[in-house]
């Protein structure tokens, strides 16, 4: 794997735990309810915060 797809999968593993936790899933819809201009769904919004930070 190379260093793009190994940043993807850390980030997808990433998302899929921030989610799966109800009070950091609690934490993300906040922020993404703020930024509802932007669009899209709460997993996309918080796989671009995950990708950012990757």
């Amino acid at each position: 794997m190379n260093k793009s797809q190994i940043r993807f999968a850390r980030t997808l593993a990433a998302t899929w735990k921030v989610l799966r936790d109800p009070v950091l899933t609690n934490i993300y819809m906040r922020k993404w309810k703020r930024q509802r201009k932007i669009g899209g769904t709460i997993y996309g919004f918080v796989f671009r915060e995950m990708y950012k930070g990757a």
